[in-house]
């Protein structure tokens, strides 16, 4: 089978990385890799005859795309963030000749009839593991985009708390000036996937104040082992399992984006770090692998096909009935 991989590279997150990474990884042998970057245009028109399956991984990408009847076309879509724009509607319902796979519940909810498939995110569970270094009493914050308010509030719970924070994945110029003399924060800005890793095995926790659909950051933790202090109104949250509503856990949720409500969430887990335990975080992020990654996606392209299969198959005995016309005139010939 000949597999054409189309990526726009339009929103340039951690996340878009992972997945990209993990559909190259599914399919090592596709035979063109299109990957617009910075230079994306959606009126090029891509070549793709040559492909049984077209992957995609937004819908500009899937709207540059022509593909024939034979040919299966399937867009996956990145899960929405803090610093990505809703989903465009009206682009969704203009590509009829896409089958799309969601990445969360959210996404599935706003439009039932297009969303076929829900695969959860990749996350790189094999790279993300725990370590045999000693934790230090710090918590991590990870910024993917913009500085927002609640980033913020992770801030001014650590200082109200005493604790110290470190923030990676931001420029020190990308944030507040106060910031800057806070005696108590680390600025360590964008790292690779080593440093990062090595930030989730040293600190007590990591911390996850946005309203996010999904939150890469939460799984790679768990995956490590550390604790996660995760908003718990968000689908985000449901990747954790929250020691104060099951005994133990992976982590603990704050119910309100305020400082007091995450200083409480903190405070639990610095009386009760026992109850966070590290096989639980893994089995959390497992779900996320790589290679769960490509069963589920496996399965979607499979249901797909196998729904080709049905409506050709009734197709074709309603053409068959038609010809055959009615009983009284198929007896009297």
């Amino acid at each position: 089978m000949s597999v054409t991989l189309v990526h726009t590279g339009i929103s340039h997150t951690r996340t878009e990385y992972c997945i990209w990474e993990a559909l190259n990884q599914a399919w090592p042998q596709a035979s063109t890799i299109a990957r617009f970057g910075t230079g994306f245009s959606s009126e090029r028109t891509l070549d793709v005859t040559q492909a049984n399956l077209i992957i995609s991984t937004s819908l500009e990408a899937a709207a540059t795309i022509q593909c024939n009847a034979d040919q299966l076309h399937m867009c996956y879509l990145e899960p929405r963030s803090s610093n990505q724009t809703p989903i465009n509607q009206q682009l969704v319902n203009s590509l009829t000749d896409v089958e799309f796979v969601v990445p969360t519940k959210t996404v599935q909810n706003l439009n039932r009839d297009r969303f076929t498939s829900f695969v959860k995110p990749p996350v790189d569970t094999d790279f993300f593991s725990s370590g045999s270094e000693k934790r230090s009493s710090f918590y991590l914050l990870i910024v993917d985009g913009e500085w927002s308010a609640d980033d913020q509030l992770a801030v001014d719970a650590c200082k109200k708390l005493n604790l110290s924070l470190s923030i990676v994945g931001i420029a020190e110029d990308q944030l507040p000036a106060k910031l800057h003399k806070e005696p108590l924060l680390e600025i360590i800005g964008p790292v690779d996937d080593q440093m990062l890793r090595e930030q989730y095995r040293l600190c007590s926790g990591v911390i996850c104040p946005r309203d996010v659909d999904f939150d890469l950051s939460a799984i790679e933790a768990q995956s490590c082992g550390t604790p996660v202090v995760i908003y718990a109104n968000c689908e985000a949250a449901n990747s954790v399992v929250c020691f104060e509503q099951h005994g133990l856990g992976s982590g603990i949720y704050f119910e309100e984006k305020s400082v007091t409500s995450l200083t409480s969430a903190i405070k639990e887990l610095e009386m009760r770090p026992q109850r966070c335990q590290a096989v639980i975080g893994w089995g959390s992020a497992v779900q996320y692998s790589y290679h769960q990654f490509q069963i589920s996606f496996n399965k979607a392209i499979t249901k797909e096909i196998a729904y080709r299969l049905k409506a050709t198959k009734q197709q074709i005995q309603i053409q068959d009935q038609q010809d055959e016309g009615p009983s009284e005139q198929r007896s009297a010939a």
